[in-house]
């Protein structure tokens, strides 16, 4: 084979320093590129904590809002069984203890939220979300309004409905009274359901269905100087026609550091229905439960408040609900006292529309 007798055998000095230099350009603008595309994929810490708070709290909101049983296994964990893509249950557990908030799901390696995440609120609808899988609807409390009395002499009070309540809930009034003979709604439309009474310390219980023509807020009387804390549940789904399955009550007095004295749940033992609401109502003289929690497993708690606080009548109200029976516990639920008191019960089972 011939050569091209002007054909180039070799390249100069200037040319091969010219390509080694574009090369190291070429290179150094890879090594950028490289670097922009790891900071997109793999966040610094700061924004690595950002999402992952982010991401769980969405979790938490999206499995909430699909789940179709929630459990609590103890004061610091709950369960919640919902849909997967495929159509089958998944199990998710959710645990606040001293590594702060984790999420596991059926099993899997536990999802850690950073322990000095800021406060984020959070807010789930009552109503089921559309779904492709078939849905039960079942009682539940949406929403809830309180009102006490500050110490001071007084003969009535004004309780509002609680925000969110709507056409066609149950709406109950529940009330924890001491000094005085008497409490009761004036407004009209309210029915008595039941009470239950101990030393200086009366539970009582009203109900209506909400119409177009239930008024916005509700007047309570009471013997002047009477001290009353008092709450209003809006309860969607139950069966109006007869929402009350079945209605126990206690009465008691708990002594400190004795746990057996103290008030616990009452249900229909063995006849508790799988998708009734139960509710629990705990009347209390003066202010023996935890600011934090009422404590009784297997609860979720939704009312905790005292009336006339810091005075001589002190009276606390404490309202704590689960769906379906209570689960088979080492110990025996109990609402935790901090101090001795008289304290009075009521359980109830409210059925749904599907009873």
């Amino acid at each position: 084979m011939s050569r091209n007798p002007g054909a180039r055998v070799g390249y100069t000095m200037i040319e091969l320093i010219g390509a080694m230099a574009a090369s190291t350009v070429l290179l150094l603008a890879l090594a950028s590129s490289v670097a922009i595309s790891t900071s997109l994929v793999q966040p610094t810490d700061e924004d690595g904590r950002q999402s992952r708070d982010q991401t769980i709290f969405d979790r938490l909101n999206h499995d909430l809002r699909y789940a179709t049983a929630i459990s609590f296994d103890n004061s610091y964990s709950f369960n919640v069984r919902r849909p997967d893509l495929s159509g089958g249950e998944q199990t998710l557990t959710y645990e606040a203890y001293y590594d702060g908030l984790t999420r596991q799901a059926d099993g899997a390696d536990a999802i850690q939220l950073d322990v000095s995440t800021p406060v984020i609120s959070h807010a789930v609808d009552g109503y089921s979300a559309p779904t492709s899988f078939a849905q039960e609807t079942r009682p539940r409390v949406r929403s809830v309004a309180t009102a006490v009395t500050g110490g001071s002499p007084a003969s009535s009070m004004t309780i509002d409905l609680p925000e969110g309540a709507r056409s066609g809930d149950l709406l109950m009034l529940v009330a924890v009274y001491r000094n005085t003979f008497y409490a009761f709604p004036v407004t009209s439309g309210w029915h008595f359901q039941t009470f239950r009474f101990n030393t200086n310390i009366v539970l009582i219980v009203y109900y209506r269905i909400m119409d177009s023509s239930t008024p916005l807020s509700h007047s309570i009387v009471f013997e002047n100087g009477g001290d009353v804390a008092a709450s209003v549940l809006a309860i969607e789904k139950a069966n109006n026609d007869a929402p009350f399955l079945w209605t126990g009550s206690a009465a008691g007095t708990s002594t400190v550091g004795s746990e057996d004295t103290f008030p616990q749940p009452l249900e229909n033992s063995g006849a508790t229905g799988v998708h009734s609401l139960s509710l629990q109502l705990f009347g209390a003289s003066g202010s023996p439960n935890s600011p934090s929690s009422l404590g009784a497993a297997s609860m979720c708690d939704c009312v905790n408040l005292v009336g006339s606080r810091w005075s001589g009548g002190e009276c606390s109200l404490g309202v704590a609900f689960r769906t379906g029976p209570m689960p088979t516990l080492s110990n025996i639920p109990h609402v935790l006292h901090q101090q001795s008191a008289h304290w009075v019960t009521i359980g109830t089972e409210i059925g749904g529309t599907y009873e």
